[in-house]
């Protein structure tokens, strides 16, 4: 298995407010963990620090998982808890108040892949096959719009409200965390902000996932396809392949 992640600022804003984390514990489990913080001059990239580095700290400090359902477990209530230590913080202080961040998180251990997600960064998953699919829900008002129905991932790209938020890490007391199980067949998996998928159709990730490429070229790849289609936000990548090299 070979594992890559990247961040770029990108070309219009003066800071990176994406943060990420990407660790091995000493039972070969594998957490990786994308934030994008949201709030501007609230400080989004201290949501964003403070949630990769609470999610480390808990990973490192959590014992062996008994069983799949034992790892789910841990992987929500982790989220669950770097959502109180982000809103708390925020609650101290005023300068920090209205601060938040986005979490995409996959957890990989011998007893299967689980993703955790909590705003509008996303998680994708590619088979065998070269079978490309979201495997994540974007918690926006565009999102909501998706997931009825109501119009495509194509048009939300362009939704003049694609940016709005529902549910985030740190915004809010109360947080909603979706959990998916990664089908054992998935030898692709990647975690990105919206710097990516906002400005990158699906059809260009999949054909970069498809090369023969070294995953970390893949990744340097993919940041610089969100650059040449503007750069407008900062972007952040973490590839997982079973079979990279």
């Amino acid at each position: 298995m070979k594992c890559e992640v990247r961040t770029d600022i990108g070309r219009s804003r003066k800071n990176n407010q994406d943060s990420f984390v990407l660790v091995t514990n000493g039972n070969d489990d594998v957490l990786g963990v994308v934030c994008d913080g949201v709030g501007g001059a609230a400080h989004g990239e201290v949501a964003s620090q403070t949630a990769v580095q609470w999610m480390k700290q808990q990973f490192e400090q959590a014992g062996s998982f008994l069983d799949l359902e034992d790892a789910k477990a841990w992987l929500y209530t982790s989220v669950v808890d770097t959502n109180d230590v982000v809103y708390k913080m925020a609650a101290a202080n005023t300068t920090l108040s209205g601060m938040g961040t986005t979490l995409v998180a996959v957890l990989i251990t011998k007893f299967g892949t689980i993703i955790a997600n909590a705003g509008d960064s996303r998680a994708y998953g590619m088979d065998g096959n070269g079978i490309f699919r979201v495997i994540t829900t974007d918690h926006t008002y565009v999102g909501n719009l998706v997931s009825t129905g109501q119009i495509s991932l194509q048009e939300a790209m362009n939704h003049p409200k694609r940016n709005v938020i529902v549910n985030a890490v740190g915004l809010w007391k109360k947080i909603e965390v979706d959990l998916f199980t990664v089908n054992d067949n998935t030898e692709k998996i990647l975690l990105c902000s919206d710097g990516l998928h906002g400005y990158v159709n699906e059809e260009d990730i999949r054909d970069v996932l498809m090369t023969d490429s070294t995953t970390a070229r893949k990744t340097d790849v993919l940041v610089d396809k969100a650059n040449e289609a503007g750069g407008y936000d900062n972007v952040t990548v973490l590839l997982i392949e079973k079979t990279g090299r």
